[in-house]
Order: structure tokens, then C-alpha cells, then sequence
């Protein structure tokens, strides 16, 4: 096997160094320690809450400060200028049921886009059945692709068919699955002046840890993230902001109403809340809270705002590197107008052979020649640009692999036509 050459990090980023560290080092109080009487201070509190003899057997969790200390350094990373600590949920999808009920709190009907990850769209459609309303999809991704509308014809539109529709709320991807990005902030702006108090959630489950943010300049109500991507932590946890100071409160009080009655089944959800709010239940199930250490040692890893800059604009010419050696070896970048576009590259197969495989298929050959990226139908590939330039001999695996897998692709298909014959 050769080394690996990974290039999936919109799928599952590589855990960051010092996330870990800390959850090795959280491992070892599992193992050595177990549950007793000062984890919940701890995990309330941090570091400094535990007994001097535990601080100097486990040094690597010093990062830990606490729940409150983790969610402002979220706050703080996400650009957010005033208190509003975000909300933690075992699972990011849970998250998104959550914007979904706000959306259709009241019935009506909800903007989205054709851009939407597939389960989220199905959690729209499951809350609006169930709430009487009905979701407007703007069919926008093939236009991109083809370089057909630009950024301010895109916001235009949107407004239009809002108005057109009749809509009462929005939700869109700050950066689909494919990698196009959208102007985020122009269109939230644009729908607050256009659409007044219409609840606005935005999916940023690409965009954090890859592209900057400013939420404080982006005033949705929600934003819903993740930390397994791009910002480096690996293991699961959903993050969701609220920019919007007006409708903060009554998100977060909704939340607290749907975990006491237990329509909202998030067990990390609940547990953060009643450790914050000192109401934890006597009977519930129990947590894995390690996903909170990685994240805080994640966040450590990327360092300050001008940090997250140069890393985005490293990461996008590569990108753009990506997509010329893709070209070079035979298969087709499938590239929006640069306005649109983000540090992970589609190419599509030129071999009509390789375009009938399934992706499970595509992405094993791959995988043999060294190379870790993502499949999709039609013999398209997602490459997550990574965050050091390629060595030379990197360079030279993804010009290898991606020659080699059309070439041995048409090889087989002549053998076999040959055999037919």
C-alpha cells in the first residue's frame, strides 16, 4: 500500500494535533480514573477545578477550561462580536430539525435551494408535512456549473421567487457538499431588507474550518456546523450559532422546550444544557462527552482569525492546482465562475467506462493508487484541497492516479471487447 494522499477532508477532516493529544489524554482518565466524583466539575468547569494530583497526571487536558470557555471560543472563531454561545448536540442533524420547526413554527412555506445536503432536505419536507407547510426549491446548481449566473443575478433571483411564492422563511448552503460557494453574507443582508423578520438558517457544515467567518456580519437566525470537516476535531458533534440577537432567545427556549419534553432526542444536547443551566436529569442516557475535548483541541490548532485567512486562500490555490492537473490527465473540471467556488474540486471522467462505475467502485481504485477523495454517480470526484501545498512527490501520485484509473478503465474494456469479438 502506498502512503496515502488525502484529499477527503469535506468528508472526514484528519484530526488536528492537539485535539489528539487531548482525547489520548482523556482516554487515560477513562482508563485510569473512571467516572467519579469531580467529572462533572470538570467537564462544568476545566482544568483548574480538579485536585492538583489530577492536573499533574493528566497535563495533555490543560486546554479544557470548561463548557462556558469552549462555547466563547467557538463564539470568538465564528467572528461573532457580542455573547452568544452556540449550541452543542451529539448530532448535527438534530441540529437541523431543530432550524426546520423554527422555519415552520407557523406553517408557511420555506425558500431553499437545490444545493441542500439530501438529509437535511429531508428533514425540511418531514417538518413541513408535519406542520402544513411547504418547501420552494430554486433549482440553481446546473446555472452555476455552467457559468450562467453570477453572484448578485443569484441573490436576485432568490429574492424574487421568495417574493413570488409567498415565503415566509430561507434556508440555504453557505458551501454545498460539491463545493460551491455561495455569498452567504450578501444574501442574508439582501433577504433582511427585502423580507424583513422571515426566519433565516444557514448550513455551514462545509464552510467552518474551511472558509472565514464573520457571523456577526451575517445576521441569520441560525447557523447550523460541524467540527468533523474541515475544522480537524474527526469525531461528530453539531454546532449551531445564532447571529441574530433579536430571535436568539427564543431559539434557545425552544430548544429547552423540545429537550424537557422529548421531542428533541440529543443526549450531548441535554446533558450540556443541564450542566449549564445546574437541572441535569437524574435518569438519563448516558453521554460521550469526548467529542467536546477534540473540538476545543481543534479550535486550538487554527489559531487566529488572520490564521484562518491564509489558510482558506493556501487551501483555494490548490484548488485551482487541482483542477489543471485534472484537466492535464483527461478528466473534466466541473468549475463555477471563481465567485462561486471553494478549497474542494469536482472532476468528471471523460471515460465513459469509468462514468458507469458506482461510486464505491471509482473511489477503491483510487484508494489502491494511494489516493483517500470522495465518489459520486457519473465518475465524478471531490478532491478537498489540503492545507499544505503538495511535495513533488505528491503531485506525482495524483497525476499517476488519476492517468492511470481512465487508462486501465479503457484497457479493460477493449480486452473484454476483444474477448467478446
Amino acid at each position: 500500500m502506498p502512503s496515502m494522499l488525502y484529499l477527503d477532508a469535506a468528508r472526514m477532516g484528519r484530526m488536528a494535533p492537539t485535539a489528539q493529544l487531548a482525547l489520548r489524554e482523556f482516554v487515560r482518565v477513562a482508563g485510569e480514573e473512571g467516572c467519579t466524583l469531580y467529572s462533572e466539575k470538570f467537564l462544568r468547569d476545566g482544568f483548574s477545578a480538579w485536585p492538583s494530583h489530577l492536573q499533574s497526571r493528566y497535563p495533555g487536558l490543560r486546554s479544557w477550561a470548561g463548557i462556558a470557555e469552549l462555547k466563547a471560543a467557538l463564539a470568538a472563531f465564528a467572528g461573532l462580536s457580542f455573547i452568544s454561545p452556540p449550541l452543542l448536540a451529539g448530532r448535527s442533524a438534530n441540529l437541523a430539525k431543530l432550524a426546520a420547526r423554527q422555519l415552520f413554527r407557523n406553517g408557511g412555506t420555506a425558500l431553499a435551494t437545490d444545493l441542500t445536503w439530501p438529509s437535511y432536505a429531508d428533514i425540511l419536507q418531514r417538518t413541513a408535512r408535519k406542520a402544513k407547510g411547504r418547501i420552494e426549491c430554486l433549482r440553481i446548481r446546473a446555472r452555476i456549473l455552467r457559468r450562467e449566473i453570477s453572484p448578485r443575478q443569484l441573490i436576485e433571483t432568490m429574492v424574487d421567487r421568495f417574493h413570488a411564492r409567498r415565503c415566509t422563511g430561507l434556508f440555504f448552503s453557505h458551501v454545498s457538499h460539491d463545493g460551491i460557494c455561495l455569498p452567504a453574507t450578501e444574501i442574508v443582508r439582501a433577504f433582511r431588507q427585502a423580507a424583513g423578520n422571515s426566519f433565516i438558517a444557514v448550513d455551514g457544515s462545509q464552510a467552518v474550518g474551511q472558509v472565514p467567518l464573520r457571523l456577526s456580519e451575517l445576521p441569520c437566525d441560525f447557523y447550523l456546523a460541524g467540527c468533523h470537516k474541515w475544522l480537524g476535531s474527526h469525531l461528530p458533534l453539531g454546532i449551531g450559532f445564532c447571529p441574530n440577537a433579536a430571535t436568539r432567545s427564543e431559539i434557545q427556549s425552544a430548544c429547552a422546550k423540545y429537550l424537557s419534553r422529548g421531542t428533541l432526542d440529543d443526549p450531548l444536547l441535554a446533558f450540556v444544557h443541564g450542566l449549564e443551566t445546574g437541572k441535569l436529569r437524574r435518569f438519563t442516557e448516558t453521554v460521550n462527552v469526548s467529542p467536546l475535548f477534540a473540538l476545543r483541541g481543534a479550535l486550538r490548532d487554527h489559531g487566529p482569525e488572520e490564521d484562518t485567512y491564509d489558510l482558506y486562500h493556501r487551501r483555494t490555490a490548490i484548488a485551482e492546482m487541482v483542477a489543471r492537473i485534472g484537466h492535464m490527465t483527461g478528466w473534466s473540471p466541473l468549475l463555477p465562475d471563481k465567485d462561486f467556488r471553494s478549497a474542494a474540486v469536482l472532476l468528471q471522467a471523460t471515460c465513459p467506462e469509468v462514468r458507469r462505475w458506482s461510486p464505491q467502485v471509482l473511489r477503491e481504485r483510487f484508494h489502491e493508487l494511494g489516493i483517500a477523495l470522495t465518489c459520486y454517480r457519473g465518475g465524478i470526484l471531490r478532491l478537498s484541497a489540503p492545507s499544505k501545498p503538495f511535495t513533488t512527490h505528491e503531485a506525482g501520485m495524483l497525476v499517476n492516479a488519476l492517468a492511470l484509473v481512465q487508462l486501465r478503465a479503457r484497457q479493460c474494456s477493449q480486452r473484454a471487447r476483444l474477448v467478446y469479438a
